[in-house]
């Protein structure tokens, strides 16, 4: 008997779109990876080459992001917390985010003043805050700054851009909740959020803001 027919025949429809998204996530990827190969092949790459990368990027974040919030939603998300250097992770992220955008944005750097080492799940968190370097790269118009620093003793991750800003809609929300705009579903800011909240400590959970300072800003905040 097939895995996600149950014993009465019926189908099991959410088991059965966890392995679609599964499925779709492995062909994205594997299509990233023959972008990226063939970016890094090319001197001059060219904007649709870009733009194809960029894209290919948000649909397999989003595969990911669909899974993990379909595993949150079944009580089966799992944290991998461990300690991490903040300033070496948002160097990271840089660094593919400069790879990712050529020459089409300026990455800006500021982890002077961020705490030693902190704990958190690296990967879930890099997706959230990648999601927002991908939404800045699209929306945004030149210049994209990543952010690492400490308030209180609780550090916070910054994606901050000098686009348009986010719209009404999205802003209304926080976040917190999807949101359809012009801008997509708001479904990566939702991700980002579950993400933050989920991570814990001393009785306290992590937050997501935004605003527009004028640009787009996504701070995403660890206890």
């Amino acid at each position: 008997m097939d895995a996600h027919t149950p014993e009465n025949g019926s189908i099991d429809l959410a088991a059965l779109m966890a392995s679609a998204f599964h499925e779709l996530k492995n062909t994205i990827g594997h299509l990233t990876l023959t972008l990226d190969e063939a970016a890094d092949r090319c001197s001059g790459c060219d904007a649709e080459l870009a733009d194809a990368r960029t894209t290919c990027h948000r649909v397999s974040d989003r595969l990911v992001q669909l899974l993990t919030l379909y595993k949150s939603d079944a009580d089966s998300l799992r944290l991998n917390v461990e300690a991490h250097s903040p300033a070496d992770f948002i160097a990271e992220l840089a660094a593919e985010a400069t790879t990712l955008c050529g020459d089409r944005a300026r990455i800006l750097v500021d982890s002077a003043h961020a705490p030693p080492f902190w704990f958190f799940d690296r990967y879930l968190v890099a997706i959230a805050l990648n999601n927002a370097v991908h939404n800045a790269l699209t929306h945004g118009r030149d210049e994209i700054h990543l952010s690492a620093r400490a308030i209180d003793g609780e550090p916070w991750f910054e994606v901050a851009d000098n686009g348009p800003g986010f719209p009404d809609a999205i802003l209304a929300t926080g976040g917190h909740l999807p949101a359809r705009s012009e801008r997509g579903t708001g479904l990566g800011l939702y991700f980002a959020h579950v993400v933050a909240r989920a991570h814990h400590n001393h009785g306290k959970s992590g937050d997501l803001q935004l605003a527009n300072a004028p640009g787009a800003r996504v701070r995403l905040t660890l206890p």
